[in-house]
């Protein structure tokens, strides 16, 4: 679905840090490794570690909603959903966002703010973000464009293709060890 202008953009608060957290992590241990025992090993260690920030990245970082004017591009997992606004019936929040497609479907999108759900007595006065997201969300439903085109699902390609190189990777670095080593056992 082709965007006419910057799209509104839904994600977890704090997406980018877990992940920022995960690859320094990731970092420091392979630089260790690299300095204590030798560039090889932390090659064949690194795509383990890399599995793992590929996992972070996949559950805190793609998880989200791009919306504008003509429609919605909800971004779960390995999965990415096109929804013009014409075939969506309505936008609530539930824990986290629901579009109801016109088809009777519903798409729950794992990207933006969830519902609090334990707001203590000092805070209930203030404004939820998830309400303030959902709101928006509303705002460019009832003001759409209609595209009459269908809603769309795909493969997240470049998720799946970091998954490839990183799996591959594996299999080379278990195939140069000879396959998993436990220490201590033998």
């Amino acid at each position: 679905m082709p965007r006419d202008t910057d799209p509104i953009v839904l994600r977890s608060s704090f997406a980018w840090v877990w992940t920022g957290l995960a690859i320094a992590l990731t970092a420091y241990l392979l630089i260790d490794m690299g300095i204590r025992a030798s560039v090889w090993d932390a090659f064949l260690v690194a795509p383990w570690l890399l599995l793992v920030c590929w996992v972070v990245w996949l559950f805190q970082v793609v998880p989200r909603i791009e919306a504008d004017e003509r429609g919605a591009r909800v971004y779960n997992l390995l999965r990415i959903l096109d929804l013009p606004w014409s075939a969506v019936a309505s936008v609530r929040l539930r824990y986290h966002t629901e579009f109801t497609l016109r088809s009777g479907e519903t798409v729950t999108a794992w990207g933006g703010s969830s519902r609090r759900l334990h707001l203590s007595i000092k805070h209930r006065s203030a404004e939820d973000p998830a309400m303030e997201e959902a709101n928006a969300l509303q705002r460019l439903h009832a003001n759409a464009v209609r595209d009459p085109s269908p809603a769309r699902r795909r493969w997240n390609a470049p998720a799946l293709a970091a998954l490839v190189v990183i799996v591959v990777w594996i299999v080379f670095s278990l195939m140069q060890t000879g396959g998993i080593v436990i220490p201590g056992v033998m």
